[in-house]
């Protein structure tokens, strides 16, 4: 997100955000909204892109890495998003990457891991 972020709203219960890219200036928005109740507190997530099928991984790095933030610095427990847990999103993303001519995307930290852990997870379910 070198391109910086910006608040576009903020409430008491709700937060949408504008990120963009360094290089391209592709916009993402993402919004976090609380639905939290003593019984079941809890935070929905958007997060997506304005443009094209796929974010080539982005959004899911970016979640990831925010959800690491707060894990670390407030105690939170918030599942990672993974090619385990979001398999069809990360399949979009790999087959982008392969059909694309730009190779700073092509060339995407963590691409040949994500795609072994897609793998793993088809051989293990062929089983």
């Amino acid at each position: 997100d070198g391109g910086g972020f910006g608040v576009i709203k903020e409430t008491d219960s709700y937060l949408y955000l504008r990120f963009e890219s360094l290089k391209k200036g592709f916009i993402d928005d993402v919004e976090f909204a609380t639905t939290s109740t003593k019984e079941t507190p809890g935070i929905l997530v958007r997060s997506a892109s304005r443009i094209g099928i796929t974010d080539f991984g982005v959004n899911a790095i970016r979640l990831n890495s925010i959800a690491a933030v707060l894990v670390k610095e407030k105690g939170w427990s918030i599942a990672e998003i993974t090619p385990v847990t979001h398999r069809d999103y990360y399949e979009a993303a790999i087959d982008a990457r392969e059909a694309t001519f730009d190779s700073s995307r092509k060339d995407m930290k963590g691409a040949e891991e994500v795609k072994a852990q897609i793998e793993a997870t088809t051989d293990a379910s062929a089983r």
